[in-house]
């Protein structure tokens, strides 16, 4: 053993998981009961055969087998099967009430939203404020707790949560996955003392946090199949392999997570930002994803203008259709600092353009990294410095209007064609119905006018 139990850090860490959140919503917003409906959310409302399962309620998955990868076409046939579109704000209303709920059994600092249906509560400072009875074992005290939001959550929701309860984030993260969900109270605790006769059996390996398909080939070929071997392979071994990476996954497999909520997080050195997106169709015409591809282009540009980013390399993801024999790509490529969105399009199209092979499309990302302040204008003896001026000035003012009366008031011509993806989007929240980042349409000011580009100066 390479870690003494004794000297780690020990809390009562609740890793919240609201049970099929947005089936379940669908289901409580129809007067339905979410555990005995058959329901699915589907990315699209259509009778295309296209969209995917975005979420199953309990029942869906256990009577037709449904789970959150069938596509449209696969559907069972089933006349109690109930088919809805997705409604991204909803979802989010609800996880704003779900949270402020937590925020009742702990402080600010002690709470991680950790994404839309899970959460993280600290509640090693309350414990006792709930139950003061000494009488009462830490175990027993973690398991009322569990117990007492799970009910307080139903009584207000009408929706059903899971609870994975841990000495630290990562054993409550591994109860909650692994085990809680299938406890008759949908309540499971680990501990230092389950490493071995639990942590270390997690079977597949892929089951455990953090363990994908391709970190398992890499520990495959290193002799690696099981957490216990990993757990007992030398930290330096697997730091020659992965990095740093490596010395962490010996730590999570030993149940070590020294993470404390209430302290801030490190900052990341490297950040990037980007975006991508599911299309609605199969798109085999070339003219048509070069549409998306530079929307794309210009959304992210504007999100690191509004973050005072210039970017020094751009990434560009194109992922191929269901069934397609050619397969899709992912490029990158150094380019000189810019935020100006004109040269951005540019550089997205070339490095589609030079990889595309006339494959049929239905995934499109765009993401831009190696991020420097825009607080000084980079210049080059090969570009007039007036027109790089307007053109800064140009994306600055379209920032502003469409920060002001939202997105649609004022678009490219091409965003009309039927390829056009922008417009569409500008009412999703998520990718779903219900506003993306850079081209959200909900502007502070709600009077809409559109603007003819050339027109602005």
């Amino acid at each position: 053993m390479y870690f003494d139990y004794r000297l780690e850090p020990v809390r009562d860490i609740l890793f919240i998981d609201m049970k099929s959140f947005y089936a379940s919503v669908e289901c409580q917003k129809r007067g339905l009961d979410p555990l005995t409906t058959m329901l699915v959310v589907m990315s699209t409302g259509d009778n295309t055969g296209n969209g995917l399962v975005l979420a199953a309620s309990p029942m869906a998955k256990k009577k037709l087998g449904v789970s959150n990868v069938t596509r449209a076409d696969n559907l069972p046939n089933d006349p109690d099967l109930i088919k809805v579109s997705p409604r991204m704000t909803v979802y989010i209303e609800e996880n704003l009430k779900i949270n402020d709920l937590f925020r009742e059994f702990v402080a600010e600092e002690d709470l991680l939203i950790y994404s839309i249906d899970e959460s993280i509560l600290d509640v090693t400072a309350s414990l006792n404020l709930f139950f003061p009875d000494k009488k009462l074992t830490r175990q027993q005290k973690r398991w009322r707790m569990a117990r007492k939001i799970q009910r307080r959550l139903y009584k207000r929701t009408g929706l059903y949560c899971t609870v994975g309860i841990g000495d630290n984030p990562l054993l409550a993260k591994l109860a909650l996955d692994n085990s809680a969900k299938h406890t008759k109270w949908m309540i499971d605790e680990w501990t230092y003392k389950d490493v071995q006769t639990k942590v270390w059996k997690i079977d597949p390996i892929t089951d455990f946090w953090g363990i994908g398909h391709r970190t398992q080939k890499r520990l495959y070929k290193m002799g690696i199949d099981t957490i216990e071997q990993l757990a007992t392979t030398s930290p330096l071994r697997l730091k020659k392999e992965f990095g740093v990476i490596g010395e962490q996954l010996h730590a999570h497999a030993n149940g070590i997570d020294r993470t404390i909520l209430s302290e801030p997080a490190p900052e990341i050195a490297e950040k990037s930002y980007g975006n991508s997106q599911v299309l609605n169709r199969n798109y085999s015409k070339q003219s048509e994803i070069e549409i998306v591809v530079k929307e794309m282009a210009e959304q992210v540009a504007t999100r690191i203008r509004r973050h005072n980013c210039m970017t020094q390399c751009i990434s560009l993801y194109i992922g191929s259709a269901h069934g397609e024999a050619n397969k899709g790509f992912s490029r990158q490529m150094k380019i000189p600092a810019t935020d100006n969105s004109k040269q951005l399009v540019a550089h997205c199209l070339f490095l589609f353009r030079k990889h595309y092979q006339g494959q049929v499309v239905r995934h499109v990302g765009v993401s831009y990294s190696k991020l420097i302040d825009n607080h000084s204008l980079q210049l080059d003896l090969f570009s007039d410095p007036d027109e790089i001026q307007r053109e800064r000035h140009l994306d600055q003012i379209i920032d502003r209007i469409r920060e002001k009366y939202g997105f649609t008031s004022i678009v490219h011509a091409n965003s009309m064609l039927p390829g056009g993806r922008a417009i569409a989007r500008s009412g999703l929240v998520g990718g779903h119905a219900g506003g993306m980042d850079g081209i959200n349409d909900r502007g502070t000011d709600s009077k809409q006018t559109i603007i003819d580009k050339k027109g602005v100066d």
